[in-house]
């Protein structure tokens, strides 16, 4: 960028990654709606990407607080009219009825072509290195417990004891909660089935 960017946080305070220098051109999709955007390159913390007043007011989407749904029904953008390079059509993501859009992940369709120095920099760190053992990780004096840091000894509960703390539960409460407690895009929510999964096996 000709000019860098100043960032402020909310609360005023300088963004700690600095001034904006660089942006990036990626295609966005959301549901049946493609367009190429270019977003600018900072530090968001958790999320990925924030889509501004501006973008709203170009697009003009219909929100559905209630529901957690977006609808492109005034937007002139050409439906999906960009076709990445190398791309996977038997692996595109599109969002299920009811899911509510907290971010976008551009990363799973869209091949970067720049990587950060602070990157590149860790990447060539960790080439060649050999996974460290346990012994190698852990102080020796607690060598003589390897076995209880192993996975299988977490697949089977222990014996109840007569120290273990109950878990009072409020009485007449819904055995099931018929909602998300917080909304998960498709990577996040097969990682989340597998962990429920494996800790539903071991009891």
């Amino acid at each position: 960028m000709a000019s860098p960017i100043s960032v402020y946080n909310a609360d005023g305070s300088r963004n700690k990654a600095g001034e904006i220098t660089s942006y990036a051109e990626l295609c966005l999709k959301i549901g049946d709606h493609s367009e190429r955007i270019d977003l600018t390159v900072t530090d968001l913390s958790s999320k990925e990407i924030f889509l501004g007043h501006d973008w709203l007011v170009c697009h003009n989407p219909i929100i559905n607080w209630a529901m957690g749904t977006i609808t492109f029904a005034c937007c002139h953008c050409t439906k999906n009219p960009f076709i990445l390079p190398n791309a996977d059509p038997d692996d595109e993501w599109e969002l299920q009825e009811g899911e509510t859009i907290l971010a976008i992940y551009p990363e799973e369709a869209i091949e970067v072509c720049a990587v950060h120095k602070a990157n590149e920099l860790a990447a060539k760190a960790n080439e060649g290195k050999e996974k460290k053992s346990f012994k190698e990780i852990v102080p020796e004096p607690y060598h003589d417990f390897e076995d209880l840091f192993t996975k299988e000894s977490f697949d089977e509960l222990s014996a109840c004891k007569p120290w273990d703390h109950a878990i009072e539960l409020v009485p007449n409460t819904k055995n099931t909660l018929d909602c998300k407690v917080y909304p998960l895009n498709r990577i996040e929510q097969e990682e989340l089935n597998k962990f429920l999964d494996e800790n539903l096996t071991s009891g």
